[in-house]
């Protein structure tokens, strides 16, 4: 009887203890989905990994291109390539929707939405008497791109173009690039990591 008094509070000591082990090792924490603007919003890649993604010359720098008061329109260029494109696609998807909500955040309101002439899926946020617009924009040569504070330029990069992971914001271009598509032991390619980490780093107030 006496054994069992001692061995029933080591068995609670050792679940306790391997508890906030594995709570440290993120083991019950969702790799793919954080809570952002009152909701759970879901993430291609893996967020820990993805956070892990190289960004130059800083994070803020990406904070001063896309959260800039001034913007209008956010191009995401690309360079269209039959075997890459569904991933720019995917991408692009992913951009938009979540700069969307990144900018709901930042300009909380009434919001409505329209479709500008060129075709730019657009908010209006009536309490601010501001819009901002996203538009996909397929590119021959990096000359077609003309970034400015107003209406900066994401520029998604693949394994055709990119020798590296990272995100390079330079002035008002933002490149977003994966040096690797392939899927293997995971369902996200090296562009969706960096594509998640210029999100995270908007998210973060």
């Amino acid at each position: 009887m006496k054994k069992i008094y001692i061995i029933i509070p080591l068995i609670i000591i050792i679940i306790i203890a391997l508890f906030f082990l594995l709570k440290d090792l993120d083991f019950f924490k969702d790799t793919h989905s954080l809570y952002y603007e009152g909701d759970v919003r879901h993430f291609r890649a893996n967020i820990f990994e993805a956070n892990k993604t190289p960004v130059f010359p800083n994070e803020d720098a990406i904070k001063d291109v896309l959260l800039n008061p001034n913007v209008f329109k956010v191009y995401i260029a690309y360079f269209p390539n039959d075997t890459e494109n569904a991933f720019y696609g995917a991408a692009s998807f992913e951009i938009g929707n979540k700069l969307e909500i990144i900018y709901r955040h930042y300009l909380p309101g009434e919001v409505a939405k329209f479709n500008d002439v060129d075709g730019s899926s657009c908010l209006a946020f009536l309490d601010y008497d501001k819009s901002l617009c996203l538009k996909s924009l397929p590119i021959n040569s990096t000359d077609d791109l003309v970034p400015t504070s107003v209406e900066p330029v994401i520029l998604l990069l693949g394994p055709s173009h990119a020798n590296q992971t990272s995100v390079i914001v330079n002035n008002n271009l933002i490149i977003v690039q994966g040096k690797d598509f392939s899927e293997i032991n995971r369902k996200y390619t090296d562009l969706d990591l960096a594509v998640d980490k210029m999100l995270l780093v908007l998210m973060e107030d």
